[in-house]
């Protein structure tokens, strides 16, 4: 048994009490206390662990990310920094030589035109500027725009047909499957090479979209295979929840038939809800709306699916029993992923079905009661309003502005969310997330944007804990910090329930435990 004391323990209970102390055994939390009650209950073989006043919270829960995405991006150029097209095509300059002499393409990632002076997208004529010998291939921070330059749309049969280089949604899948395929011990030495990473922010459970890494398996069977494995191992020191990304019947039959299910766990390896993308990003200006964009009257976004495709997978899903979860952020997707749920729970009623929508930003007052009517949960990521504050009046008006990223009606009409980052789009640090929910504000700024919209601090902390937990159906054991709980907590260096909201950038993360496990000291 081990004893964490001489801090503060927030319990996350809501009842609003805390303690001093918790003993861990068997990786669940055994009691919580005083200081004084759990060394008490320590025998000398115990160890005990004097924290000195630091704060003890449930472990965080990133709702929605891409992991092995984020660990791949690891080793592409990175672009989130860039300060106009001609300073992001002087960063791929710097790391050409390095390609060239190895024969492999230059991949970069991260950047938004939308914070350069010259909004203009980049180009395949821009990116041929830097070679023309190699393949180059450029994304999007959104990811859902990847530009390619002329080798690169050859690599994948486009170089006629695009002249602009610029391939959205799954039209980036043909680059991916142009690529040579990895195998189960890439993927696991992807996978082993991002987790100390997560762990270092807090974060315990991730629930993440990997599965069209390699698009042209049936399903992602060797990404499955490669957590199943390391699970199995023991060397997965993190709790992944996968969200299946399976954008054909065919995909999803041949899951299905493989035996895999909403719920099926592997140890710290849990097989989560079928993913779909419904539609794009705002920033891409490729969100399917309703009307046309304000600042694009000839564009109402993409739609990834035809009604009725969408509606079959759906209802193939629900009717095998899996959760499904799937993205949306213009209102008019918004409203066909309502439709199809609809429809499914009208031919197979389940209470406790956990659907949910990803994002669920441009939303209309009559969509929030479809979803409360449904129970249909919203998978929020109010780190986005770093950069969609700035766009979001432009691109859909004021008057749709204003019943978007509405997270506080959502959790006034009982709608459950769940905090994420969708890294890599935004890093998974869970704390300054936090800040954006508390706040609407950016930091320093003098107003807040619409901060009607924002939560209160103790429904901030359970969006990224408790309300995480629920939307992998481990609300029971883990979110919170109570006696027959698994030991997934996180020890910060200062109280952030009493200091003010500033304190979640300052922050520090001292430890990590999965499990009664420690997977990250400071």
């Amino acid at each position: 048994m081990e004893i964490y004391y001489n801090a503060k323990v927030y319990m996350n209970d809501g009842s609003g009490s805390s303690a001093e102390a918790l003993a861990v055994e068997d990786g669940v939390i055994k009691a919580v206390g005083s200081s004084e009650e759990m060394l008490a209950l320590a025998s000398p073989t115990d160890k005990a662990n004097d924290l000195e006043g630091a704060l003890i919270m449930p472990g965080f829960v990133d709702s929605h990310l891409h992991f092995l995405e984020y660990a791949g991006e690891k080793r592409l150029v990175d672009l989130t920094g860039s300060k106009d097209k001609e300073d992001m095509l002087s960063i791929l300059r710097e790391r050409l030589p390095e390609a060239l002499d190895k024969g492999v393409p230059l991949k970069g990632s991260g950047f938004n035109q939308n914070f350069w002076e010259d909004p203009t997208m980049p180009l395949r004529h821009d990116l041929d500027r830097l070679s023309t010998d190699i393949p180059i291939a450029i994304t999007r921070t959104c990811h859902h725009v990847t530009v390619c330059n002329t080798p690169a749309l050859r690599l994948c049969g486009l170089e006629q047909s695009n002249p602009d280089g610029i391939l959205q949604e799954d039209d980036q899948y043909a680059l991916l499957n142009a690529l040579p395929r990895p195998t189960v011990d890439d993927i696991k030495e992807l996978i082993l090479s991002a987790c100390y990473d997560v762990a270092s922010k807090g974060i315990t459970e991730i629930q993440t979209d990997d599965l069209t890494l390699i698009p042209i398996e049936p399903y992602g069977k060797t990404i499955i295979d490669a957590f199943r494995q390391l699970s199995e191992e023991g060397k997965l020191p993190i709790r992944v929840y996968e969200q299946c990304n399976l954008p054909s019947m065919e995909r999803l039959k041949a899951f299905l038939n493989d035996g895999y299910m909403t719920g099926q766990s592997f140890g710290n390896f849990t097989i989560g809800p079928l993913k779909l993308l419904g539609d794009g990003a705002l920033g891409a200006r490729s969100a399917a709306l309703m009307e046309p964009y304000q600042d694009d009257p000839e564009n109402t976004g993409i739609l990834n699916f035809r009604d009725k495709e969408l509606s079959d997978l759906v209802l193939k899903a629900h009717k095998a029993g899996m959760q499904i979860a799937i993205h949306g952020i213009g209102d008019r997707c918004i409203q066909q992923i309502l439709d199809s749920f609809a429809k499914a729970l009208e031919e197979d009623p389940r209470e406790d079905h956990r659907h949910g929508i990803v994002h669920c930003q441009i939303t209309r007052p009559e969509q929030l009661r479809a979803m409360q009517d449904m129970n249909i949960m919203a998978y929020i990521q109010p780190v986005f309003l770093k950069a969609d504050q700035y766009i979001v009046e432009d691109r859909i008006g004021p008057e749709l502005t204003s019943s978007s990223y509405d997270w506080r009606t959502m959790e006034d009409m009982g709608i459950r969310l769940a905090g994420g980052s969708d890294c890599p789009v935004e890093p998974f640090d869970i704390l300054p997330n936090m800040y954006y929910a508390l706040t609407c504000r950016e930091p320093g700024a003098e107003h807040a944007w619409h901060p009607e919209k924002s939560l209160t601090l103790e429904e901030t902390i359970r969006l990224f804990t408790s309300d995480g937990a629920y939307a992998s159906f481990s609300e029971d054991r883990r979110g919170k910090i109570l006696p027959g709980f698994d030991a997934d907590f996180v020890v910060l260096d200062r109280d952030i329930t009493t200091l003010p909201a500033e304190a979640l950038l300052e922050a520090q993360v001292l430890m990590t435990f999965v499990g009664g496990k420690n997977v990250y000291s400071i």
